[in-house]
């Protein structure tokens, strides 16, 4: 039996599909992100004095509120179903399949001139984080379209 998937995003939709996620699953993923969500604190700066810093700290907050409110629309507001199951664990497999592709987009940022460094890889973040809300509302959907054509035929 398949707990955490990595990858293959459809398997994890047509399950979602049948069965919503059993407690140990939700558990599973819901572990799993938030120690990648943990690690992405460490060597943030408590204090920023540059202004264009300080807009991208309060992007990185006001980001993943709107892309929580974008997911739940996406799912059907009101009327969705499973929602927290969903978010989850659709967005733990979007964020890792975002991340292996923009892993090489920070690696030569890395080696960036250090007076620059902070603003691209800020941007490249944010970025990122918008594109992994994009994605995540995209599947949710679809999932969401998928369980109701069969009640609509």
């Amino acid at each position: 039996m398949q707990f955490v998937v990595f990858w293959n995003i459809n398997w994890l939709k047509q399950r979602l599909c049948q069965k919503p996620l059993s407690g140990r699953e939700f558990y599973i993923y819901s572990f799993c992100w938030l120690i990648l969500l943990s690690l992405s604190f460490f060597g943030t700066p408590v204090i920023e004095k540059d202004p264009v810093t300080t807009i991208f700290l309060y992007l990185e907050f006001a980001i993943p509120v709107t892309g929580l409110l974008y997911a739940w629309l996406c799912n059907g507001g009101p009327q969705g179903q499973d929602f927290i199951s969903r978010f989850i664990s659709i967005g733990w497999v979007v964020t890792m399949r975002i991340m292996v592709f923009s892993l090489p987009i920070f690696f030569v940022l890395a080696f960036a001139p250090m007076e620059e460094s902070d603003l691209m890889f800020e941007t490249a973040g944010t970025l990122s984080g918008l594109f992994i809300i994009w994605r995540l509302g995209h599947h949710i959907e679809q999932l969401r379209k998928l369980q109701e054509s069969p009640k609509s035929q």
